[in-house]
């Protein structure tokens, strides 16, 4: 397997791509001033040059010279697929769609129509992010009908010169697509395949509201575990080798989360209480990592968001009082 990091330095722009198969290169899109958060993969092969996962406008510079460190110009991109409509996912999209009107985006069918119309994201988003929503995801820009495509669960898509297969993986979201390069045994896990930094063993799976559900994200998991991937390549956290010993986390990682907010909840913990519980779960998995570790993690899976979709998860079991 080549590994070869081209133009590190984020901050000028001279662009972090690595590859980390033939004609596939991992783009570091330094998210908020940090390597190792948010990633986008570039697939090039017979005259196709594929993105999955665009990331947020607010690292569309940092994307577009990620592409050029690969050695390819960003107006020969053909299409663009991204695991779901989060907004370090896809966020992008509009704007790239808007500069390069050739450009197709595939999504899954239920989360399509916010890519067309993202009034009903943005009024989601806003509520968890606040003023900060132009500093963390930038511009998110409506893609017109006739440029979004549906995907189908397991259909093959012929993607620079191999096989790619949807695959619907809900449980993080309803929408959520992981993507399959059965020929290199490779997944491209989205959210569903957990967040985990470079150098540690411990895979968070980030669960952020409206739609978690622990119940379809263990099925996801099984559907992932059977296919004996190779490699996963995540979105949060780049490529790892060790596949079922990083699957086998998943589960018992969120129930672990699951059970803090319960007992945090039941016992009357406020909101900044239970995100700091979280925290201190995430600190105490990195304890022998190095200390930027907890840091990128905290900002791929944020301790906050992490409160709020487990409190919206328990509060709607009725396994927690209702807040007030």
């Amino acid at each position: 397997m080549a590994n070869t990091t081209v133009g590190a330095d984020m901050t000028d722009q001279t662009g972090d791509a690595t590859m980390v198969d033939d004609g596939v290169w991992m783009i570091d899109l330094g998210f908020q001033g940090h390597r190792g958060v948010v990633a986008a993969y570039l697939l090039a092969g017979e005259d196709d040059l594929t993105l999955i996962e665009t990331g947020p406008t607010s690292t569309l510079p940092a994307l577009m010279a990620g592409i050029r460190a690969a050695g390819y110009e960003p107006a020969r991109l053909t299409r663009l697929l991204v695991s779901h409509i989060h907004l370090d996912h896809s966020g992008a999209a509009g704007v790239l769609v808007r500069q390069f009107p050739h450009l197709t985006v595939g999504v899954h069918p239920v989360g399509l129509p916010h890519l067309v119309d993202p009034a009903k994201l943005l009024a989601s988003a806003g509520r968890l992010y606040g003023d900060r929503m132009d500093t963390l995801w930038g511009e998110v820009a409506p893609i017109p009908a006739d440029r979004v495509i549906a995907l189908a669960d397991t259909e093959t898509l012929t993607v620079a010169g191999r096989g790619l297969i949807p695959l619907f993986t809900p449980g993080h979201a309803s929408h959520h697509i992981a993507y399959w390069d059965q020929a290199r045994a490779a997944l491209y896990t989205g959210d569903v395949g957990g967040a985990r930094m470079a150098g540690t063993g411990y895979v968070c799976p980030p669960p952020p509201p409206p739609e978690l559900n622990p119940e379809a994200w263990a099925e996801s998991v099984r559907r992932m575990r059977a296919l004996k991937a190779r490699r996963l390549y995540l979105t949060h956290g780049g490529p790892f080798e060790d596949v079922a010993s990083h699957l086998a986390q998943i589960g018992p990682n969120l129930d672990a989360l699951i059970a803090i907010a319960r007992d945090e909840l039941i016992r009357g913990a406020d909101f900044e209480a239970l995100t700091a519980h979280l925290h201190a779960q995430m600190a105490e998995r990195l304890a022998d990592a190095d200390a930027s570790a907890l840091e990128r993690l905290e900002w791929a899976t944020p301790s906050y968001l992490a409160a709020a979709g487990l409190t919206r998860l328990l509060t709607k079991r009725g396994e927690v009082p209702a807040r007030q």
